[in-house]
């Protein structure tokens, strides 16, 4: 059973993990995986704002690192959402987020980074730089963030009370058009009332 500390994060379901402001799950990969491409689209369609794993301290990375030994029985290597920019000259996350940590196992300095890709070894933690065509995609670990998920949530109640309240005042009219009516003496005039009787100009009118 996983547990955590107060105030536990809202995951999207129990198959995710929580850890500090995230929730954590490992989706099995199909046939229809063919690149990191298809791996975050996964990730999106398991929970609303869900992304392939971004690993931004040394907690994070033990953690991920010690579920893989505890609740996660997975491959030997998980690909990580990081990719060399040519451009700039430096590894980023697909998601945007400042690259604040690695943990790249020791590499010959020549290799080629063109088309670099980064995986994590499921059992020392460590990171390792690999061709992106080739990236280990039989299992993807993928994050949902508290923000995005925390809005998701806050969405759907918004449109609960929404429903609830045109629920409630559908009943409230409803009551207001099946209460009793009276009439008139001698007349086929009818208005509303409650069960009580009542005078206008001298006139009784009764329930």
């Amino acid at each position: 059973m996983v547990s955590c500390s107060l105030p536990c994060v809202a995951c999207p379901s129990i198959a995710w993990i929580p850890f500090q402001k995230s929730c954590y799950a490992l989706l099995q990969g199909s046939s229809e995986v063919y690149g990191m491409d298809d791996a975050r689209e996964l990730c999106r369609g398991n929970a609303s704002g869900a992304d392939i794993i971004t690993i931004n301290s040394k907690d994070e990375n033990t953690f991920i690192q010690n579920n893989f030994h505890s609740n996660w029985h997975g491959p030997e290597y998980i690909s990580l959402g990081m990719f060399f920019d040519t451009d700039d000259d430096i590894f980023k996350w697909y998601d945007d987020s400042k690259v604040n940590f690695t943990n790249w196992i020791e590499e010959e300095s020549n290799y080629e980074l063109l088309n670099t890709c980064a995986t994590m070894h499921t059992a020392s933690g460590e990171w390792k730089k690999v061709s992106c065509e080739h990236l280990p995609l039989t299992k993807i670990l993928c994050e949902a963030s508290e923000t995005a998920w925390t809005s998701i949530i806050v969405v759907i109640s918004t449109i609960t009370v929404a429903i609830s309240a045109a629920f409630l005042w559908f009943l409230y009219q409803r009551k207001i058009s099946s209460r009793p009516r009276c009439s008139i003496h001698n007349s086929i005039t009818q208005i509303p009332c409650d069960n009580e009787t009542f005078f206008i100009d001298e006139v009784e009118y009764s329930a």
